[in-house]
């Protein structure tokens, strides 16, 4: 008779939970980076526009053009604000999908033990079993010799 957990069901849905929020914490992680990586690049572009803009001053640059790059640098200072606030948000979904994560996986951990100490004690009966039989069919064989 072969091993049967009689608990592989609820072991199945456990893995199948535990893969779930896996990737739920895989695309908060990418959600996260993409997040972030647009700010750096937005940060990139502040910068390297002040610049433009400081050697176009110089350059003699119009007063509506300074005045249209000056509109553009707030706006884009408004959406760095929004995309730092989106990050903040992103992150504490991130944490909040790592701690789901973590339970699940805690909780298939403590199924898969449960499910090698029974398969264990099975072997271990199993053993005992089969030295019993040797054991009933030693002396049988034994008995046989002295009667026959």
């Amino acid at each position: 008779m072969a091993f049967r957990f009689t608990l592989a069901p609820l072991l199945r849905l456990r893995q199948s939970l535990e893969r779930q929020r896996a990737l739920a914490l895989q695309q908060a992680a990418f959600n996260l980076t993409r997040a972030q990586d647009s700010l750096a690049h937005l940060d990139r572009f502040l910068v390297e526009s002040t610049l433009a803009d400081a050697a176009s001053l110089a350059a003699g640059r119009a007063a509506a053009e300074l005045q249209f790059a000056s509109l553009l640098r707030e706006q884009l200072d408004h959406l760095r604000l929004q995309l730092m606030e989106q990050i903040q948000r992103l992150e504490l979904l991130r944490q909040q999908a790592a701690l789901t994560y973590q339970q699940a996986y805690r909780e298939r951990e403590a199924l898969e033990t449960l499910r090698a100490h029974q398969r264990r004690a099975y072997q271990i009966e199993q053993l005992r079993r089969q030295q019993r039989e040797l054991d009933a069919a030693f002396l049988l064989q034994r008995w046989n010799r002295r009667s026959g």
